[in-house]
């Protein structure tokens, strides 16, 4: 009697799982990393966002006639961004319209010459990463 049989053994099987269950080790912390990337800059982004919409808001209100004292400090919560600067002799607020993700907390600080400082103990915290910014302008997030 001839036998005929088509197919894979168990052996071969159990090969291949074992590959491909070594290729998923390997590739699983490459992915989570990129992930974990682009989240970071994805806070970044946010940050310079906020960043712009401040110099925004800051030009609309001196359009509105309103005038400030430098430096101006803004403090953030999930809410928005407000600067108030009661330097003046008057407590006057500018807020902060910015569509995408907002801080949750922390603050920074604009002087005059359109530098940015962030606030030294909680940075500005987008998505749960401390956004910081360097003496050239760029912001990092951790």
């Amino acid at each position: 009697m001839k036998s005929n049989q088509k197919g894979f053994t168990l052996i071969e099987l159990l090969a291949v799982i074992v590959i491909l269950a070594i290729i998923a080790l390997i590739a699983t912390p490459i992915i989570l990393n990129i992930v974990s990337k682009a989240r970071k800059s994805a806070a970044a982004d946010s940050a310079y966002g906020v960043m712009k919409a401040v110099e925004l808001a800051y030009a609309e209100s001196i359009i509105d006639g309103k005038s400030y004292t430098f430096p101006l400090n803004y403090t953030c919560t999930d809410t928005g961004c407000t600067c108030t600067d009661s330097t003046t002799g008057t407590a006057q607020t500018i807020n902060v319209v910015y569509k995408g993700t907002l801080p949750t907390n922390g603050g920074f600080t604009l002087s005059e010459d359109g530098k940015y400082t962030f606030d030294a103990a909680n940075g500005l915290v987008v998505n749960n990463y401390k956004c910081t910014i360097d003496a050239a302008g760029k912001v990092s997030c951790d």
